[in-house]
């Protein structure tokens, strides 16, 4: 097979080389055509950027598929129940009344998750770790992790793992 080393360097030239713009980006060189500072701002990514830090959350495995939660708080009565919801699913969890750090059961009354209009009321097993307690702010954070089953079937298991909250407010 003859090789054509022309061709060859030219394809690998179109494949690998970068324009002017992205190289100054990256390049450690103030270039004020294309650039506000050294390799940023105009054709490269913003200057002074800060991204996006979510401290407020509620995340969980529901049968094992990964589900973030962006409607979520906490109701203070004689105990915390947590609530977490988005359009299919809803979850209540009662995490007691103690406030200390650590591992606590989920209580039964007042924990139950529906999935798509269907209930599951009977708390089969459930955690809670608190891993901060602001009593100041009023928000807890944690993991959690919990089973229910259908109050008619208990072959029909919601089961929650890998739960965890962070900096929700009661």
């Amino acid at each position: 097979m003859k090789f054509n080393l022309s061709i060859y360097v030219f394809v690998c030239f179109l494949m690998f080389s970068c324009d002017k713009e992205e190289q100054s980006c990256s390049d450690g060189k103030f270039t004020p055509e294309k650039e506000e500072k050294v390799d940023c701002g105009g054709v490269c990514p913003p200057c002074d950027f800060e991204p996006t830090v979510i401290d407020h959350y509620v995340s969980a495995k529901v049968n094992g598929e990964s589900v973030s939660f962006t409607d979520f708080g906490i109701a203070k009565n004689a105990n915390y129940i947590l609530t977490f919801f988005n359009d299919s699913l809803t979850f209540n969890l009662n995490l007691g009344a103690d406030e200390s750090l650590g591992s606590h059961q989920v209580l039964e009354m007042n924990s139950n998750g529906t999935k798509n209009g269907e209930q599951f009321l009977e708390l089969y097993e459930g955690v809670v770790v608190f891993s901060e307690v602001d009593t100041v702010n009023k928000e807890m954070s944690g993991f959690f992790k919990a089973k229910f089953h259908k109050t008619s079937n208990y072959s029909d298991t919601l089961a929650l793992t890998s739960g965890a909250f962070s900096k929700v407010s009661w």
